[in-house]
């Protein structure tokens, strides 16, 4: 390749309008664009990873023992003073560890600080001239709308509040009141802010959601640390006693599929409305 073919090529990729990333890929010449959704704007993914949340619902309805046996290992029994439900009686050790109620602040807090910086990027952004064509805007506004859909609506003012599902420490098998109701399984035995499915869960699962803001080649080592908040934060609700294992599965994986099914709509307006690659200047 000649010098005078370098300057060209240099030329049209640093242009006004390809510096605005449309899709996934700048045209030939440009190589690969360092963000997009990728995989996760694959309909067929949206389609596999909600029928996999219904089977797995389906399972753990019906296999209820699993949910009885994960959360039986964090509990300690012990004598009763008085009688309550069945008789049975005891705690979950884990809830008197300062160290494990730390971790769980600080996870707890960790989408909010996240989201705050996610809107303060998207603001920069906009401040800055990007519109809906570039690609960074898109993933910012479906990032935040899949935390208000998913976590915030489907999960916390849907199904925590209607479903029913007694907390584990608040059924008879765990010293509680209530008796126990399987996942995803009706019931009027909890009023308010029940056990199916985790808040928290879908809630800690949105940073997923975050993983397309990093460049290609940083997203396989952010997803390390990401995936191991999330199993930590979810085995912390277990162990608390708050949730069962089918709460924090089921919660983790309806924010995916929600982000799943936000971004498959998004790229397939976008690519309606500017095409399939290059980009229009904001």
């Amino acid at each position: 390749m000649t010098l005078q073919s370098l300057h060209a090529r240099r030329d049209q990729c640093f242009s006004p309008e390809n510096r605005m990333v449309y899709y996934r890929t700048t045209s030939a010449a440009c190589g690969k664009a360092p963000y997009g959704f990728g995989a996760w704007s694959q309909p067929a993914l949206a389609l596999s990873l909600a029928a996999f949340w219904a089977a797995l619902a389906i399972m753990f309805n019906r296999a209820s023992e699993i949910d009885k046996a994960v959360t039986s290992l964090f509990f300690l029994t012990s004598d009763c003073v008085t009688t309550v439900g069945n008789g049975i009686c005891g705690d979950f050790p884990a809830t008197s560890v300062a160290f494990f109620k730390t971790l769980r602040r600080a996870f707890y807090a960790l989408p909010i600080v996240a989201a705050s910086v996610v809107v303060t990027i998207a603001l920069r952004d906009l401040a800055s001239g990007l519109r809906w064509n570039h690609q960074r805007i898109r993933i910012s506004t479906v990032a935040l709308v899949t935390l208000a859909v998913g976590p915030g609506l489907l999960v916390n003012a849907f199904m925590k509040e209607f479903i029913g599902r007694p907390r584990p420490a608040n059924t008879w098998l765990f010293g509680g009141e209530h008796p126990f109701v399987a996942a995803a399984e009706w019931s009027h035995a909890c009023q308010h802010n029940c056990s199916f499915v985790s808040g928290e869960a879908a809630g800690i699962a949105w940073l997923v959601c975050l993983l397309p803001l990093w460049p290609h080649e940083l997203r396989k080592k952010m997803a390390w640390p990401i995936a191991g908040i999330i199993i930590v934060t979810d085995i912390l609700r277990v162990a608390f006693g708050r949730h069962y294992l089918s709460d924090v599965v089921l919660g983790s994986l309806s924010t995916v599929v929600v982000f799943c099914i936000l971004t498959a709509l998004c790229e397939a307006w976008s690519t309606r409305k500017y095409g399939p690659a290059g980009s229009s200047g904001a």
